[in-house]
């Protein structure tokens, strides 16, 4: 008890530290949840309806996305639903708790408010025991509106088990990747590899998910996000994987517990590689320092992309099977006609690529244009800043890697989709849609990095509403359509600024406001950054 003493005061500051966080996760997650429930028995509540939408969510494109669509029949609006939507909200609730842990953990430790902390009576695991309990309270609390929006939405089909099983399985997912990011912040010695190390654990996790999904269900038990899937919900609603997500996440935070009481203060359990007695030539500029320290990261970054891109393009020899006439899928993919052929099928589901290719690009770049805040927070510039370097010459350090990483990812992720679809095509799609959609989607991709470039020369304390801005953006492009939202909807962002890339030709007046928007968004951020004080 003594390691975890004081640690309820340690709980009641980072609940009151992450409150607006926490409810805005709940607001948008939550939100989607629950207005794509209401939705799902005018969408699918006819037989002939969730008969279409049945057959296209069995082909492996949409199963690749979604994961496997039960077998047991009869099929219902319930069923549906929870093919649709339980990997997807698995997966941004991984995101929530990765953040939630190595925020409260790691960072802290970097900043030096763990230190301050624990210069008084509190115990060494009293940190870790406050997160934790904050991890378990918010996620029980997302399942417990989960629960209740399902019971309110009253789903064709669906059963209070199932409505349970559904919300205490995206609980227990989310406390699982928690838990492993809390075990992961206590082998390495900083919140860079943290991160790294804890979404590349994800990015393994969804992949091998996807590919088992498509290729050998069966293996889907190899992935802790297969486990969701597992629940059959509405179906056979099996708690027996809740089981192995509940004493997994119990192993690993049992672990983070152990290695936490016994090693020291800033340190990791992975020693870190003893860098050189003297900088080479390559390392004497700031826009060299922060492309070595940001190396790792790119490489293991770009190496998803690709393999997701692969992974991706590997289906498309499978996605003429999609059915032309569901009606959810015209206002999804964009197919308006019964015999459209199986090209314009694979360029529709190119254009949902390029969406989450373009977000998946904008989370790199911005991760790296930010850490300029966090190392400036860190006190890890005080050194640059003693040196004759201009604060302009380190900002531009730094948005150039976020730039450069961004367009590297993007470009990656969209060569091994195309490249690699076409390979297993008998006609092959023409090289033009390949460079229309990246000419596409760099502008879109700069323009979010200029916003952020932005908030922290001027609202460094804003740049978390930027996150924001990108979920709410693609998650309106990805299910409005679904929710018979207008086409317009989605024009806030620059997601529907992209329009139906590679379908159609680039649209030259928005290229050109994206660019500018970029450039004068960058120039404005780069001077706020030069005049307002550190820190």
């Amino acid at each position: 008890m003594q390691n975890n003493r004081h640690f309820l005061f340690l709980l009641k500051a980072n609940l009151k530290q992450n409150s607006w966080r926490h409810l805005s996760w709940l607001l948008i997650l939550g939100g989607l949840f629950a207005s794509a429930a209401a939705k799902f028995n005018v969408l699918f509540g006819a037989t002939k309806d969730i008969a279409a939408i049945t057959k296209t969510l069995k082909t492996p494109a949409m199963v690749a996305l979604f994961g496997e669509f039960p077998t047991e029949k009869p099929y219902t609006t319930a069923n549906v639903f929870a093919a649709e939507m339980l990997v997807f909200m698995a997966m941004f609730m991984a995101f929530m708790n990765i953040s939630l842990a190595i925020r409260n953990t790691r960072v802290q430790e970097e900043t030096g408010v763990l230190e301050m902390v624990r210069s008084r009576s509190v115990g060494r695991s009293a940190a870790l025991s406050a997160t934790l309990s904050e991890i378990i309270g918010l996620n029980l609390v997302m399942g417990v509106f989960y629960v209740g929006s399902l019971i309110f939405a009253d789903l064709n089909g669906a059963t209070l088990l199932g409505d349970i099983l559904f919300g205490m399985s995206l609980a227990l997912a989310g406390i699982f990747f928690g838990c492993s990011s809390l075990l992961i912040a206590q082998l390495v010695s900083s919140s860079r590899s943290a991160y790294f190390i804890s979404y590349s654990f994800f990015g393994v996790c969804y992949i091998l998910r996807m590919v088992t999904d498509v290729s050998k269900p069966a293996w889907t038990w190899f992935s802790p996000l297969g486990w969701v899937q597992k629940t059959y919900i509405y179906t056979q609603n099996d708690f027996w994987p809740l089981v192995l997500l509940t004493g997994s996440s119990l192993l690993l935070v049992g672990l983070a517990f152990h290695l936490a009481s016994t090693r020291d203060i800033n340190s990791g359990l992975l020693a870190d590689r003893p860098g050189k007695a003297q900088a080479g030539k390559f390392l004497r500029s700031p826009l060299a320092l922060v492309m070595r320290t940001e190396k790792n990261s790119l490489i293991g970054w770009l190496f998803g992309a690709v393999i997701l891109g692969v992974c991706y393009g590997s289906i498309f020899n499978t996605i003429g099977d999609i059915i032309g006439t569901n009606p959810t899928y015209k206002k999804m993919l964009g197919v308006t006609q019964i015999d459209t052929a199986s090209r314009q099928l694979i360029l529709n589901f190119l254009n949902m690529l390029v969406l989450f290719f373009i977000a998946l690009a904008v989370v790199e770049g911005l991760l790296v244009c930010f850490r300029l805040k966090s190392d400036e927070q860190k006190g890890y510039l005080e050194l640059l800043h003693a040196k004759a370097i201009t604060k302009t010459k380190l900002a531009v350090s730094y948005f150039s890697v976020g730039w450069f990483s961004s367009l590297l990812v993007y470009t990656g992720a969209l060569a091994g989709t195309f490249f690699t679809g076409n390979a297993l095509l008998n006609q092959p799609i023409p090289l033009k849609f390949f460079w229309r959609m990246l000419l596409t989607g760099f502008p879109a991709v700069l323009f979010f990095l200029g916003c952020g470039i932005f908030l922290i020369g001027w609202l460094p304390k804003f740049t978390n509403v930027l996150w924001l801005y990108l979920a709410g953006g693609l998650l309106v492009k990805f299910f409005g359509p679904l929710l018979n939202l207008s086409e317009k909807s989605g024009n806030f962002s620059p997601f529907g600024w992209v329009g139906k890339i590679p379908l159609t030709k680039i649209d030259t007046g928005w290229f050109i406001i994206l660019v500018a928007g970029f450039v004068l968004l960058s120039l404005g951020g780069v001077i706020g950054y030069t005049k307002r004080d550190l820190r």
